[in-house]
């Protein structure tokens, strides 16, 4: 696909992740020679970073590339990447004419695109395997160098994909098994950012290093060297089961006593039709020993209320 694009504008949707890929994806654009404009009516090229999580997340993805079209100027192109892309390259394409590519994590959104056509890249991703043939990365967006932030804050991907099968997401499918970054390389951007606090983050964030083969304390020692770098962090997607008393020391050590854990339910049925493990007691014992430890801690967390198998009983009991 060529392009004379100039300008650019980016439109995230989604996640904290989706926001890192976003502000990497806008450090590459602008290396590329591409200027960034805050209005997308007045970019040459229009990226859309969209989410597939939920059924909401997925309409409004939709949704947004048609109000965007709408307002894009002449000449301007439109590509849709993210989530949505990688799940559901194929109908994407064919659902939304009005797009100009369709483009999965790592593949160039302008000019000189391998494929060498200026319509839908149809990439044949989705729960399908992904055939032989079909377009691979240009680039490794997990590690692509990444601006200084703007803010006092950033967030911080530590890994991409998950290696868990928990029953209720599909992220595995399109995120690929988990592929944890160096210690190295994720304090060497936590060093460029420049922000006084950062925010870890990942799938499956307690795994980190885990794929590299050295333990589970890597997370940790990742804790702990960031917490030297910067005023505060904080972690996010906290899976319960990999909380361990060492990583609650090492939180606790960064000044920000934040938990966010994935909790998702307390009933045995359902965590167990979830795939996950856990159960309330040993939650609220998880729980009880941060108070103990630093009683205004804050905690946060997200359930799943109507998942198939619930009954009322179980909902009280939630």
């Amino acid at each position: 696909m060529s392009s004379d694009a100039r300008t650019y504008s980016i439109v995230t949707l989604g996640c904290a992740k989706n926001q890192v890929d976003s502000e990497k994806l806008a450090g590459k654009l602008t290396t590329d020679g591409l200027e960034a404009v805050e209005d997308p009516a007045d970019a040459d090229l229009i990226v859309v970073n969209t989410c597939a999580f939920i059924e909401d997340a997925r309409t409004e993805s939709i949704d947004t590339v048609l109000a965007l079209d709408d307002v894009r100027r002449d000449g301007a192109r439109i590509v849709v990447t993210g989530c949505m892309a990688e799940r559901y390259g194929d109908e994407l394409a064919e659902a939304l004419p009005e797009v100009d590519r369709v483009a999965g994590f790592g593949r160039e959104l302008h000019g000189g695109a391998s494929s060498g056509t200026d319509g839908p890249v149809k990439l044949g991703i989705g729960r399908k395997p992904r055939p032989a043939g079909a377009s691979v990365a240009d680039f490794d967006l997990l590690n692509l160098p990444r601006p200084a932030s703007h803010r006092p804050w950033a967030y911080v991907k530590a890994a991409e994909g998950c290696d868990r099968a928990c029953g209720f997401c599909a992220i595995p499918t399109f995120r690929g098994k988990q592929r944890s970054r160096t210690l190295e390389s994720v304090l060497a951007e936590i060093d460029g950012l420049g922000a006084a606090e950062i925010v870890l983050i990942a799938q499956d964030l307690v795994s980190y290093g885990r794929d590299q083969g050295k333990g589970s304390l890597q997370i940790t020692d990742l804790v702990r060297a960031a917490a030297q770098r910067v005023a505060w962090v904080r972690l996010l997607y906290l899976y319960p089961s990999g909380l361990t008393d060492d990583l609650i020391d090492a939180m606790l050590g960064t000044g920000v006593a934040y938990f966010d854990l994935s909790l998702q339910h307390v009933s045995p049925p359902l965590l167990r039709a979830m795939r996950r493990p856990g159960s309330a007691e040993r939650f609220m014992a998880k729980i009880d020993r941060i108070r103990s430890l630093e009683p205004a801690s804050a905690f946060r967390s997200n359930f799943i209320v109507g998942y198939p198998g619930e009954t009322e009983g179980d909902h009280e009991a939630l």
